[in-house]
């Protein structure tokens, strides 16, 4: 079975007031967050997905493919944003009972393309997995 998702990618504010900026999370900005900022990175991003993951059936293996389009032409290193939005997607499939665990006896295969650019940061997820 397949399912398949459009969602934001991560995000995260700087700033403070009238200065405040949201930007798509990355790699080489988690690492150098709070460990609270990268606490709220998650649980913002799962509040996010929450409604996708009640959608889906319990898998006993998977294998998501991300499909990563940007709103601008501006270079971006794939596997940079891969990391939170992977990783925090499999922890909510975790949390919601959709899979056991997101280690590689049950997320055997991940393969993450660049779709474009769009209006928007968002990322295409296509679950492929073996039903319970």
């Amino acid at each position: 079975m397949i399912s398949k998702g459009i969602l934001p990618l991560p995000t995260y504010t700087k700033g403070r007031g009238d200065k405040k900026k949201t930007n798509i999370l990355s790699l080489n900005v988690f690492i150098h967050l709070h460990p609270f900022a990268k606490g709220k990175c998650k649980d913002d991003y799962y509040a996010v997905v929450e409604e996708f993951v009640k959608t889906l059936p319990k898998y006993k293996t998977i294998t998501p493919t991300y499909t990563i389009y940007f709103n601008n032409k501006r270079k971006k290193d794939l596997d940079n944003y891969t990391f939170p939005m992977h990783k925090f997607l499999m922890d909510a499939l975790v949390k919601g009972g959709v899979i056991v665990d997101d280690d590689y006896d049950y997320v055997t295969k991940i393969t993450t393309k660049f779709g474009g650019i769009g209006d928007n940061n968002y990322v295409v997820v296509n679950i492929k997995g073996e039903e319970l």
